[in-house]
């Protein structure tokens, strides 16, 4: 059978190609009253009394950095398993980015290790929310509370999901979101601020549209960041299909754990509750064990079968990029460091298909069946660099 699964694929029905027609033939490409209209909307939908529309996640989070008044001197936190930009955005203030280690149930910022990292310096905390998955919030907003320290939800795969009784997006001083391809909504690229805070949402609003408070008043520093009309016609369409596209993530999640947490060597995601994720990624691990399957081994077999898979996210503390301003080494980071040598994001989109979901499972027991001794191999307990633990078939525990 000649299978191709991508990673994921955009849901777009005849309605996104018929609203940017629409735009097109209006005259007004450039940022106007179909984004103005997307950011009411998508604010009543999270429920924030702000949002602004930017043309990126991570200019999202830059400008954002930029209303809080962050430059040289300052330090954000930020997990060291996450996308690139969520640490980068700071190097472009002047501001220096420090990392924090995850914890392993969520994959989100670890609250003991936050403790730690802060500095006088430190201006702003960073927490992710992973795969869809909201991070341990409370103890990361007391923690930022005590020291006076601003959060900023990194929500960039959250839409939709929950934390207690309050949607991602709601529970710090400002928030994120991406509208990327690979995300539960998507107008091609772009992203989202929300906020309560009439100064954030004012000045987020200048350093978006280069700072202009009228025509060619240039008042602050700023630059293009918008988003295009078009994008706000895409974004108001993929609002309506919102609640559905995470009701069938939750499902397709759902059949692979039930699978997955049977096949020894595989620990499937952990779920706080159902409301707490829209599972924007599917992430397993897989080992690593000193000598069982491999996990690049398991992804490159995965892609002779023509399923895709893909690491989200490498430890950033590894990354080239930041060598020069926070150098750090892997026992700072085990948990990050483990997860990198260990995760593998599989297939989830809203329109996959039950022919493509069993194809997945059938590849992944196939591959962790096959050789016979490499089974045998997996059955066995394996530990990270502290000693933690492989629960085979669940989710790994915080030492």
């Amino acid at each position: 059978m000649n299978v191709q699964v991508p990673l994921s694929k955009p849901w777009f029905d005849d309605s996104e190609p018929l609203v940017a027609s629409e735009v097109v033939k209006s005259g007004w490409l450039f940022m106007g009253p179909q984004v103005r209209e997307f950011e009411m909307q998508f604010a009543a939908m999270i429920g924030t009394k702000h949002a602004i529309a930017v043309n990126s996640g991570s200019s999202a989070l830059l400008v954002t950095l930029l209303s809080l008044g962050i430059g040289p001197g300052d330090e954000i936190l930020a997990p060291d398993m996450t996308f690139v930009s969520t640490a980068s955005c700071a190097l472009f203030t002047g501001a220096t980015p420090k990392f924090v280690d995850i914890e392993l149930n969520t994959y989100g910022m670890d609250p003991a290790d936050l403790e730690r990292r802060i500095t006088p310096q430190t201006r702003a905390i960073i927490p992710v929310h992973y795969a869809g998955q909201t991070a341990e919030m409370r103890p990361i907003l007391d923690i930022a509370a005590t020291h006076g320290i601003p959060v900023i939800e990194d929500a960039a795969e959250a839409q939709m999901s929950c934390y207690g009784d309050r949607n991602a997006g709601t529970l710090a001083k400002a928030a994120i979101f991406s509208f990327t391809p690979s995300k539960l909504m998507t107008v091609g690229e772009g992203g989202m601020i929300v906020t309560d805070d009439d100064g954030i949402a004012e000045r987020a609003g200048l350093a978006r549209n280069f700072g202009d408070q009228g025509k060619f008043a240039w008042s602050t520093l700023g630059f293009n960041f918008r988003m295009m009309d078009i994008q706000g016609a895409i974004g108001l369409r993929q609002l309506h299909k919102v609640h559905e596209a995470v009701r069938r993530r939750r499902l397709i999640a759902q059949e692979y754990t039930n699978a997955f947490r049977k096949i020894p060597g595989v620990v499937t995601p952990y779920v706080r509750r159902e409301a707490d994720t829209n599972f924007q990624l599917y992430t397993i691990l897989i080992g690593p064990t000193a000598d069982g399957i491999d996990r690049d081994d398991f992804m490159q077999t995965l892609a002779t079968r023509g399923v895709a898979s893909r690491l989200y996210y490498p430890a950033l503390h590894r990354a080239p990029v930041f060598a020069h301003t926070i150098p750090g080494s892997d026992d700072q980071f085990p948990n990050a460091t483990y997860f990198a040598q260990s995760a593998v994001s599989l297939p989830i989109y809203p329109t996959m298909t039950e022919e493509e979901i069993r194809y997945v499972i059938r590849s992944v027991e196939d591959i962790m069946a096959a050789p016979a001794a490499s089974q045998s191999k997996c059955r066995t307990t394996s530990s990270n660099q502290k000693g933690l633990p492989l629960r085979t078939g669940g989710h790994v525990g915080v030492p």
